[in-house]
């Protein structure tokens, strides 16, 4: 009697297994693999595409590009036509023992028109191949693609996944129409770039030269020209971001110096940027990007310097400026020598402590907080800029970080900054 109870049980078992098996077969849901979008002048849109599927599954679920579906035929691997039920855009494919299935037909529903302008729209979850009609001229894309090629008077592209939105004209490229299209578009991204405040002689010039050709009815030339225009107005708004950006980090740096009482050069960093400035305004972009680099350069540069007053006579600078050099080296050599009295018994910093406490801290800090235990746990600043061999500005907002985690102490002794491990990471005895 057990046993029999036993073998119904595994019997309902396998049962219930077995339809709740055929109930997620039922919800596969797959991708294609691959995926090809013929465009025809008419706006109609072949799609042909292939998905892998597992051969144990009666059914797949596939989501189509359309509602109107015209001519589809589905096949399997050996061309051998497969059923299938549609509703909406959900097409269920009955694949039982297929590898692979191959879908095709025509749609209108991924293309609209407005005047002369095509537009090819879809959201894909594959890289999709769009192939244009012959003649077709592209006139947006609403992102790069990773291929454009031209066959048979065809304009191929290989796009990435995701929204994919192609507008294109027919069989006017080189025409009258075609270039008044290109050169509005190349007036229109000329104006927004100046509307910025940038200057676009340039762009200006070129597209006057496009619009000189089509008024004298070369419009091939005319085309070729707006688009070098476009192009010009589109490299010097990169390149005046860039310089805007230097522009800022040089005003930066120079604060920076200032803050740290690094004049020495700063007056050369000033005037750099300056310059770099005045070329900006004069729309010499390139140029006040290598002047405001080079204006950053001069700032991390910059060192404490003692101001004489201009008014000095000749002989007393001379004086003067023998005097600043002995005590110069006078106080280099005390820098070397003399130190703020320490007690004589050397700290025994626990380090780990200082690593286990802070783990969030990069390998410059832990180098620099070794530097410190090894030096009986001060140093100067000077000292430590030049034992972690980093710029200055990048050294002085480290070591305001590390006071910032209550880690170090920064005092001021003889001009120099002083750095100093606390004293609550000494091991007692």
């Amino acid at each position: 009697m057990t046993i029999k109870r036993a073998s119904v049980y595994l019997l309902f078992t396998l049962l219930l297994t077995l339809v709740i098996g055929s109930q997620q077969a039922f919800s596969q849901e797959i991708i294609p693999e691959t995926l090809v979008l013929t465009v025809y002048p008419d706006g109609f849109v072949f799609v042909d595409y292939t998905i892998r599927v597992d051969p144990t599954f009666p059914t797949n679920n596939v989501t189509v590009f359309g509602q109107v579906l015209e001519d589809l035929l589905i096949v399997d691997n050996h061309g051998l036509p497969l059923e299938y039920s549609i509703s909406n855009s959900n097409l269920s494919v009955y694949s039982l023992g297929s590898a692979e299935i191959r879908i095709t037909y025509f749609t209108q529903d991924l293309t609209s028109k407005v005047g002369r302008y095509w537009t090819l729209r879809l959201v894909s979850s594959v890289k999709t191949r769009v192939i244009l009609p012959v003649e077709a001229a592209i006139i947006s894309l609403n992102k790069v693609p990773e291929l454009i090629e031209t066959e048979d008077d065809r304009i191929t592209l290989l796009i990435d996944l995701g929204l994919i939105e192609v507008t294109y004209v027919v069989g006017v490229l080189g025409t009258e129409e075609h270039a008044q299209i290109v050169l509005d578009n190349a007036e229109q991204i000329i104006l927004k770039i100046k509307n910025l405040g940038i200057i676009v002689n340039e762009a200006e010039l070129k597209l006057q030269e496009a619009e000189n050709s089509f008024s004298l009815g070369n419009y091939a030339n005319a085309e070729t020209l707006g688009n070098e225009a476009e192009q010009i107005a589109i490299n010097i708004n990169q390149t005046a971001a860039l310089a805007q950006s230097k522009i800022t980090e040089a005003e930066n740096t120079i604060s920076v110096a200032q803050n740290e009482e690094r004049i020495l050069g700063l007056n050369e960093a000033q005037d750099l940027l300056n310059q770099a400035k005045n070329e900006y305004n004069l729309g010499n972009y390139s140029e006040g990007m290598i002047l405001a680099t080079q204006s950053i350069i001069k700032a991390e540069e910059a060192t404490i310097f003692f101001e004489m007053s201009e008014t000095f006579p000749v002989y007393e600078i001379i004086v003067a400026v023998l005097i600043s050099g002995l005590v110069v080296f006078g106080l280099l050599f005390v820098r070397s020598k003399k130190k703020p009295e320490v007690k004589e018994k050397k700290r025994r910093i626990d380090v780990e402590r200082i690593f286990r406490e802070h783990k969030d801290l990069i390998p410059e800090e832990k180098q620099a907080i070794q530097f410190l235990v090894d030096n009986n746990g001060e140093c100067f600043e000077a000292e430590l800029y030049d034992y972690v061999k980093l710029p200055r500005t990048t050294t002085w907002r480290m070591v305001k970080r590390l006071k910032g985690m209550t880690i170090i102490t920064v005092t001021k002794f003889r001009r120099q900054n002083l750095v100093r491990l606390k004293n609550k990471y000494d091991i007692k005895e």
